[in-house]
């Protein structure tokens, strides 16, 4: 998981990273309290949760993650901020979640299990060190179930076939074949050459 931290509070930003890291201690986390700096870090690291204050130094964080969103629209957004008066406008950005200063290591916990965008736990870099050969095709196909957040038996039945295939596919027992690949790069809104490498 990539997670980028937005405040113009610095002191905000250290906290947060510091629950962050004991929450996902494999997690890539950058933080900013420079708010012209937050789009060239999003850009570099394509996180996949942002946590956002909605008052930026006189920005609208809100405008800004609406940005964010035009770039990677399955970006989870998640505000956080003093002022519970936001609330209602910051879900017009279908975010994640609204979170209230002081923010508390629950409150986090909370958020990162109820993202509106699942999050795999598999990164591109496990892919590269841990799998080789057939395996590889197994780890996309269920990193990417993952984030679609469908379990092995809903896509089974989205494609037309039983859940131990899936289970075969994504261990690396067996590996599908080009149709069957094709199907599932459909289902799973992907291009066929992300499942493949």
């Amino acid at each position: 998981m990539k997670i980028l931290v937005a405040d113009d509070h610095q002191l905000v930003v250290d906290d947060l990273i510091y629950y962050l890291k004991k929450l996902r201690p494999d997690a890539e986390i950058v933080g900013t309290s420079e708010p012209d700096r937050i789009a060239e870090l999003f850009d570099e690291m394509k996180p996949d949760v942002v946590f956002i204050d909605i008052e930026l130094d006189g920005r609208n964080g809100i405008a800004v993650a609406k940005k964010l969103q035009e770039k990677r629209p399955r970006t989870n957004i998640i505000y956080i901020t003093g002022y519970e008066k936001y609330a209602l406008e910051s879900y017009k950005t279908y975010a994640s979640a609204f979170l209230v200063k002081p923010i508390d290591e629950d409150m986090l916990r909370d958020a990162l299990e109820h993202l509106r965008f699942p999050v795999s736990s598999i990164t591109d870099e496990m892919l590269r060190k841990q799998y080789l050969g057939d395996s590889v095709i197994g780890a996309r196909i269920q990193k990417c179930r993952e984030e679609c957040g469908l379990t092995r038996a809903e896509l089974a039945e989205k494609i037309g076939c039983v859940m131990p295939t899936i289970q075969r596919w994504e261990t690396g027992v067996r590996v599908p074949d080009i149709p069957m690949i094709m199907k599932l790069a459909n289902v799973l809104g992907v291009e066929i050459s992300e499942l493949i490498g």
